[in-house]
């Protein structure tokens, strides 16, 4: 019995500890990040519009991209600029969240 509740605790902490290392992912470098707004923004005018966006989601994210797209879109001129995309992504936001976040 005792060998039982061993097992089971030693389960319980090693998920504990286990679940977080794989649920956290490194979060893109700047490069990378620049790298996704260059292949997103097909049409090069240096500015995402919101089907641009859109198309860069996973598929699992696409019902989010309205909600994501006011956040990014700064000052509301209906596109997401390389500065905007990058303040986004680093925590800032725009549109209907607040300003850019501070350099």
């Amino acid at each position: 019995m005792k060998s039982r509740i061993r097992l089971a605790v030693a389960l319980v902490v090693a998920a504990t500890v286990a679940v977080p290392a794989f649920a956290q992912r490194t979060p893109p470098t700047p490069e990378e990040r620049e790298a996704r707004f260059v292949a997103a923004d097909t049409n090069k005018d240096g500015k995402l519009s919101k089907d641009e966006l859109t198309a860069m989601l996973p598929d699992q994210m696409k019902d989010r991209a309205d909600m994501m797209f006011t956040r990014m879109d700064a000052d509301g001129d209906g596109f997401v600029t390389k500065e905007e995309f990058m303040a986004m992504r680093r925590g800032g936001g725009g549109g209907a969240g607040g300003g850019a976040a501070p350099q």
